[in-house]
Order: C-alpha cells, then sequence, then structure tokens
C-alpha cells in the first residue's frame, strides 16, 4: 500500500477514535437534547431496519477485520466494528423511547420479541460464509451495503416527521461516510491483486447478493399495500435500477462480468 493511501488511512482511523471517544450514554442524550420524541410509525420501522443492518455489518467487519493484510486497514475495520455495535445500540434506545415497539418484520412487534425480516438477512449469511478474497467482503460492505444505507438515510429523513429520528439518522451517517471513504482509500489498491476470475466471480455473487436482499423488499416494507402484485413489481423495477448503480461503480474498480482492468492498474497475469 502507497505512504500516501496509509496516512489517509491513518486520518481517517484518527477521526473514528476521537468519535468513540465519547461515551454512547452522552450521545444519546445529545440526540435527545437536540430531536423530539414524534410518533411516526414509518420512523419506527425504518429504525428496527437500520438496528439489523447495524448489527450485521457489525458482525462481517469483526469476522474479516483479521483476514486484511495491511494494519491499518485492520485498524479501520475493527474500528468500524465498534461503531457499527454503538449504531446499534443507539437505534435500540431509539425504539424503545418511540412508543416501545420495534416493526421489523411487522408492526408493533416487541423490541424483545423475535426479530422478523430483514433486509439483509440473506447477505449476512453469505457474507459469513464466504471463503474468497476478503476484498468481496469489503466491496460488499463498503461499497455497496454502506453507500446504501447513506442514501436511504438521506430519503427516509425526507418521508419522516420524528425530529429525533432525523438527528440520530444525521449522527449515524457521519460515521458511514467515513466507513465509505475507507472503502475508497483502501480498495482501488487492494482489488489489483486479484484475478480475473476472481474478479468476475465477485461480481456474479455481489449481484445475487443484492437480488437476494432486494425480494425482501416488499415482506419489510411498512405500508399495508407493499406485499401485492404492484408492489412486489415496484420493488424489483427499483432493485434493477439501483444495480445498474452499483454494477456501474463495481466496473470502476475491475469488478465486471468481463472483469476488464481498471484504468490505471497493473496487468493481470491470470489467465
Amino acid at each position: 500500500m502507497t505512504d500516501t493511501r496509509a496516512q489517509l488511512l491513518g486520518l481517517l482511523l484518527d477521526k473514528g477514535q476521537k468519535a468513540l471517544a465519547l461515551p454512547v450514554g452522552s450521545l444519546w442524550q445529545d440526540i435527545v437534547d437536540r430531536g423530539p420524541a414524534g410518533e411516526d410509525r414509518l420512523a419506527r420501522t425504518l429504525a428496527g431496519q437500520f438496528l439489523a443492518g447495524e448489527e450485521t455489518t457489525a458482525a462481517v467487519c469483526d469476522a474479516l477485520a483479521s483476514r486484511l493484510s495491511h494494519a491499518r486497514a485492520r485498524d479501520c475495520l475493527a474500528l468500524q466494528a465498534e461503531e457499527e455495535h454503538r449504531h446499534a445500540e443507539l437505534y435500540r434506545r431509539y425504539l424503545a423511547k418511540s412508543g416501545g415497539k420495534s416493526t421489523v418484520g411487522g408492526l408493533g412487534k416487541d423490541p424483545a420479541s423475535e426479530a422478523g425480516p430483514s433486509l439483509l438477512s440473506p447477505a449476512r449469511d453469505a457474507i459469513l460464509a464466504w471463503q474468497g478474497p476478503p476484498e468481496a467482503v469489503l466491496l460488499a460492505v463498503q461499497v455497496i451495503i454502506e453507500g446504501e444505507a447513506l442514501a436511504f438515510q438521506e430519503t427516509a429523513r425526507r418521508f419522516t416527521h420524528c425530529r429525533r429520528f432525523a438527528v440520530l439518522s444525521h449522527t449515524i451517517a457521519r460515521d458511514e461516510a467515513r466507513h465509505v471513504a475507507f472503502g475508497r482509500v483502501y480498495l482501488p489498491v487492494a482489488l489489483q491483486a486479484l484475478t480475473r476470475r476472481e474478479r468476475v466471480e465477485i461480481h456474479s455473487w455481489l449481484r445475487g447478493l443484492w437480488f437476494a436482499c432486494m425480494e425482501r423488499l416488499p415482506q419489510v416494507a411498512p405500508l399495508p399495500w407493499a406485499s401485492g402484485p404492484l408492489a412486489r413489481h415496484w420493488a424489483r423495477a427499483w432493485a434493477r435500477r439501483r444495480w445498474s448503480h452499483w454494477d456501474a461503480q463495481l466496473a470502476l474498480l475491475g469488478i465486471s462480468p468481463s472483469a476488464t482492468q481498471p484504468m490505471g492498474a497493473d496487468p493481470d497475469l491470470a489467465p
């Protein structure tokens, strides 16, 4: 890894460590002080899904950190795992204080009860079972999951009316942006070591993860009509449009069905 990239990772690590220095109780109190609670069923549903996403990402980061060869990259991922656990705790506190019910998998579930369907459940199982290059998992987490979470956080704030949820979302989005930045710094160089065959396999694997998760979208949507045929058609069309976006981002990194090298990468020595 180049000195420049190592320095950038060091800066991201320093920012993350400073953010973690504030105890979670103090961070939650700041959120409470800045954002009064409001009755918002959609916000509770989204918070439940975000909670499940944070738990998934934390488990993946915990499992993956030791597999990275670069020390600062390992430290960044271990720090991200801590932050994801912290985010999950903030969502739990939000759900406990906003009507006392979690809506993951169905409106009106108690937080202590068994969780309902999570949008990311298929990704969690497949990622934790992945035995290939660890860069594939980083692409799934740092590029797609974290990138989609950032975009969806912004959308969620536009369509919900709970001020506390908005403050919570903004607070977490700052950390998520740093996680996306880690992927942008680390991956372009790390991916150059992959063979052409590995890049093709990773593309196929990521595509499968995306559509497996998106098939669950109607199941976890908070609207009563979401399970109907029109909603399923809309969800599939939306999933195809969003995959086009991520497919283009992956292609820039040399991850595509044709596995062409990204601009400026070293020639692939694999057959």
